[in-house]
């Protein structure tokens, strides 16, 4: 799925933003509880978040990036459509992006 990318600056930030793709599905699955969103989303996401511990910064290409973060928000999507208009949830305390 990654591939040998150009500059590392470039590629840290890649590998950031697919983290934070992980981390907010994750974290959201565990706010939301179990069984909400389907098991095998998250198990793809558990794949990802292992996989990322053993891919070095230089080998995360846009493209790859991109395909993940398109996901995460049609998943978002998905889940903002099945709960309405609730008021939105609030994973951590932290900046809002």
């Amino acid at each position: 799925m990654f591939r040998r990318g150009g500059d590392s600056q470039r590629s840290k930030h890649f590998r950031a933003r697919v983290e934070s793709c992980v981390n907010t599905i994750l974290e959201l699955n565990n706010h939301l509880g179990e069984g909400k969103i389907r098991p095998e989303v998250i198990k793809q996401f558990l794949r990802l978040k292992e996989s990322l511990r053993h891919v070095s910064d230089e080998n995360v290409s846009e493209q790859d990036v991109t395909r993940i973060e398109q996901a995460t928000n049609q998943l978002l999507e998905e889940i903002r459509a099945a709960y309405g208009d609730q008021k939105p949830l609030v994973l951590h305390d932290g900046d809002r992006h």
